[in-house]
This record gives C-alpha cells, sequence and structure tokens, in this order.
C-alpha cells in the first residue's frame, strides 16, 4: 500500500515539475531571444567601426543568433534535472502545502526515522492534499509582455543598424576582392615558381637567380592582411628584377654579333657547320659545332689550317665588341693554328664552344625570366585594378596619388598641333594616353653666363612662372608624342629597380610604389 501511493506522489511531483518547466519556458525564451539579439546587434556594431560583416550577412548572423539564443535557453530549461526533495520543496512552497510533500519524500527516503504507522499516515495526507491544489491557477502558462520588451529593442536597435548604410561595407568588399585575386596570383605565381624549379634546362645557379625574386613577392603576398598597393609593389620589385636580369642576359647584341662572325667564315669546308649555328643565331648549336671542330683540326693539312685560322681570326674580330672573351678563345685558336699547334687551338676551340654553352643558357635565363616578368606583369595588373573598387580601380585618380606638375609619366599630355598641355587623367576619366617626350638636349660645350635681371627681384611676375608653377603650354621645342602605356613600364621599372639598390630611403620607398600603382595604365 505505501509503495503504491508513493509510486502515485512521485508522480504528481513529476507532473508538477514538468508545468513548472512549460511556465519557465514561455518566460525563458523571450530572455534567450533578447541574449542572441544582443550578441548580432553588438556584431553589427562593431562592423561600423572595423570591415568585419556584410549587411545580408549580419542579417543571417542575426536569425543564427536568435535561434540560437531560443535553442539554449530552452535547452537548460529542459534538460534540467531536479532531485526529488528538490520537487517536493518545490511544491510546499509554491502550492502552500505545508512541508507535507518534503516530509514524505524523506520519511519514504529513509532521512526522517518515524514508525510505520505515523509514515502511513502522513504519505496518505500528502497524497490527499495533492488533490486540492489548482495547478491551472498557481502556474498559468501565459506570456508576460514585460519579458518581451528586451527581445524587442535589440530587434529594432539591430534593424535600424542593417537599414542604415555601412561604410565599412565597401571596405570590406574591397578586402575581399584584393583577398581574392591576391590568393589566385599566389596560386599562378607558385606554379611558376614550381615550372622554374623544375626546368631541367636550367642549372642551379640560374635556377636560383630566376626564383629568389619570385620567392620575395610570394613571400610578402602571404603577409597577412597586406594592402592592394603593398601587393602591387612586392609583385612590381619582382618584375622589375626579372626584368633587369633579362635586359642584363638579353641575347640578342650577341646573336647580331655571331651572325656577323659567321660572315668570314663560310658555308662550305669544315667550318660551315660552325657558321650555319652562328648564322641562325644559335650559341648551343655553335657549341656543338665548334666542338666537333676542334675534334677535326688533327686531319688538315697546312694549307687549310691557315684558311681556318684566317677565318677564325675575322671571325674573333668581329665577336670583339660584343663579347670578348669568345672572341679572345677564337683568336687564339687562330693564332695556334697559324703556328701549327694543333693542341693548343683545339684547346682554344673546345673552351670557346664551352663559352658559347655558357651563352646559351644565358640566353635561354633571359627568355625564362622575361617570361617569368610577363606573368607578373599580368598578375600586377588583375592585383591594381580588380583588388579595388575605389577610384584606383575605375582610373579616376587616387587621393593619394600626387599632384599635377610632379613630373611623372601621366602628368603630362599635349597636343600635337598647338603643343597644349594638361595634367591628370583625360575627361573620361582614364590616365592620359600619351606624353610628350622631349629630344635631349645637347650639353656639350662650355655653356654660357647668364645674369638675373634686377627686375625680377622687385618685380618676379614680369619674368613668368615662378618656381615650382608649370607654365601652361610647354615650349616650341623637338620632340614627340608617345602613347603612354608605352613609358609608363620603363618607368616604373626604373624607379622599382632604385628601390631594390637600396639608394631610395626607407621613408619614401612606400611612398615612391603608392605613386606607380596610383598611375598604374
Amino acid at each position: 500500500m505505501i509503495v503504491t501511493e508513493m509510486e502515485a506522489l512521485r508522480g504528481k511531483l513529476a507532473e508538477w515539475d514538468g508545468r513548472r518547466r512549460q511556465q519557465e519556458l514561455l518566460w525563458q525564451l523571450p530572455l534567450g531571444l533578447a541574449a542572441g539579439l544582443a550578441v548580432a546587434l553588438a556584431t553589427a556594431l562593431l562592423s561600423r567601426a572595423r570591415p568585419l560583416w556584410t549587411r545580408s550577412e549580419l542579417a543571417w548572423l542575426a536569425v543564427v543568433a536568435a535561434l540560437a539564443g531560443l535553442i539554449i535557453a530552452g535547452a537548460v530549461i529542459l534538460l534540467r534535472r531536479r532531485s526529488l526533495q528538490a520537487q517536493a520543496r518545490f511544491a510546499d512552497r509554491h502550492f502552500g502545502l505545508r512541508e507535507r510533500m518534503t516530509a514524505a519524500v524523506e520519511i519514504q527516503s529513509g532521512l526522517l526515522p518515524v514508525d510505520e504507522a505515523m509514515a502511513a499516515r502522513q504519505l496518505s495526507d500528502a497524497l490527499a492534499t495533492t488533490a486540492t491544489v489548482d495547478v491551472a491557477r498557481l502556474l498559468p502558462l501565459r506570456l508576460r509582455p514585460a519579458d518581451w520588451l528586451p527581445a524587442l529593442a535589440a530587434g529594432l536597435l539591430l534593424a535600424l543598424a542593417l537599414v542604415v548604410p555601412n561604410p565599412q561595407e565597401a571596405i570590406l568588399r574591397e578586402q575581399r576582392a584584393l583577398a581574392a585575386v591576391i590568393e589566385q596570383q599566389l596560386e599562378a605565381l607558385d606554379n611558376l615558381a614550381t615550372d622554374l624549379a623544375d626546368d631541367a634546362s636550367l642549372n642551379e645557379e640560374q635556377r636560383g637567380t630566376l626564383l629568389q625574386p619570385l620567392e620575395e613577392a610570394l613571400a610578402a603576398l602571404n603577409e597577412p592582411g597586406i594592402s592592394r598597393e603593398e601587393a602591387v609593389a612586392a609583385i612590381s620589385q619582382a618584375e622589375a628584377e626579372l626584368r633587369a636580369l633579362s635586359r642584363e642576359l638579353d641575347p640578342t647584341s650577341l646573336n647580331e654579333a655571331l651572325a656577323e662572325a659567321a660572315a668570314p667564315l663560310g658555308d662550305q669546308g669544315l667550318a660551315g657547320e660552325f657558321a650555319a649555328a652562328l648564322q641562325a643565331g644559335q650559341p648551343g648549336q655553335a657549341g656543338d659545332a665548334a666542338s666537333d671542330l676542334a675534334d677535326s683540326l688533327s686531319d688538315l693539312d697546312a694549307e687549310t689550317a691557315a684558311t681556318l685560322a684566317d677565318q677564325l681570326a675575322e671571325a674573333a674580330t668581329a665577336l670583339e665588341a660584343a663579347d670578348a672573351v669568345l672572341a679572345e678563345a677564337l683568336d687564339r685558336a687562330a693564332e695556334a693554328l697559324a703556328e701549327g699547334d694543333t693542341a693548343a687551338a683545339q684547346a682554344a676551340l673546345d673552351e670557346a664552344a664551352a663559352l658559347l654553352d655558357e651563352r646559351a643558357q644565358a640566353a635561354a635565363t633571359a627568355s625564362q625570366a622575361s617570361a617569368a616578368a610577363d606573368q607578373l606583369e599580368s598578375a600586377r595588373g588583375e592585383v591594381a585594378q580588380n583588388g579595388a573598387s575605389g577610384p584606383a580601380a575605375s582610373g579616376e585618380g587616387d587621393a593619394g596619388a600626387p599632384s599635377d606638375g610632379e613630373g611623372a609619366p601621366g602628368d603630362a599630355t599635349g597636343d600635337a598641333q598647338s603643343g597644349d598641355v594638361t595634367g591628370g587623367p583625360n575627361a573620361g576619366g582614364g590616365h592620359v594616353e600619351s606624353v610628350f617626350i622631349p629630344r635631349p638636349a645637347n650639353l656639350d660645350g662650355p655653356g654660357e653666363a647668364m645674369e638675373l635681371d634686377v627686375q625680377c627681384l622687385s618685380d618676379p611676375a614680369s619674368c613668368g612662372p615662378l618656381g615650382g608653377q608649370a607654365p601652361a603650354t610647354l615650349p616650341d621645342q623637338a620632340g614627340s608624342l608617345v602613347p603612354y602605356d608605352q613609358v609608363f613600364g620603363e618607368y616604373r621599372d626604373t624607379a622599382f629597380e632604385a628601390l631594390g639598390r637600396g639608394n631610395i630611403p626607407a621613408g619614401l620607398q612606400g611612398i615612391i610604389r603608392d605613386y606607380f600603382s596610383a598611375l598604374e595604365p
């Protein structure tokens, strides 16, 4: 009997605890919703101080935060487990049962020792009392408007923060666009570095020379929070170094000299293959031919050797201006042949063959450097144009760009007929299309002494434009108009080469890079 009544009492206490949870849900869920909206509101306000989220993203964040607040509040209430003693104490306190439930639970659990008859009577009385409790009245399930005020206030403020345009959003979109472009170019440059590292036609020294600028650019682009100007400057620096390397190793002048040196060798006889390779501007093939020619010297008669000696001497003379080292090797071969010293002639021709192989490697390096520089130029253009939505990307100028009259490329354009010059962008919003290149002045001679008119001291306006002021028109002088994009790269490369040599103070290097980035055609 006691066991049955105790189970009934347990069931009643559990029923009341469930009703209590329902009431807590109605009262606590609005607070959970308010907490979630408050988190979203704080994020929205922070996004107005720093570029963190767009308004559409904040709207989704608000939905997620609100749902998370509701779920967390509900989970805390529904998953909380209360002991039987806690349920009994709540019932006694909230329903005014004068400790009947607490006493019954403690007696049946052995915490309060009483005789069996007293325990049975007390349990029966507690169970009978449960029938008198009006749960619907004492634990009402109704919404309290005051509980929803925090959520309502947070929601209204959040809606206002989402409706009013956020100036940080444009910055955020620019940063993300820049990050996407940099990520794309990082992948492209990394693939380029991998291709160069795997190129079997390059030796270790050439590979290292080509990879160093790329690795420096990759390291700079991987820096967190890199700006568009810094990214353009890093790529431009690597491009300028590779352009300089390509110009340094440019085989054009050597190939012309090789073709000129091929003429005295003729296209027949033992030197025919050697001459053909020189004529074609193929130093690698010419090196192989020179080596073959050295091997055949021992079979020559005196007359043929003398003729070949004269031919090699003339070829050496043609090469002297372009490659003195190679010319000297050929000249030694000619002298040795003329003296009948075949072994010395063979050694000299083998040395010439080795030198030609080196020239072929240098030409390959120049070609690789030029191709890498072209890819860097493309990457720089992508970052400069697509990495921003502001003036620098649209070609409308840059707030940090220098003003007109500072003498940089793109600051002046002229009319071919009148010679009038104006500074800054075209009317269409882009950079100027051409710049005036004057004919270099003749600085030979002792010059001419000049004396400033005293009138200029008292009346400066009578002496023309003052220092620092550019004249409205260019003087009538010889020169030409050339497309802007043809000269900009040369100006930029020269500037960045000067930066790389360390001749520019550190404080001015960033200004110079930003300046040329703003002038990007």
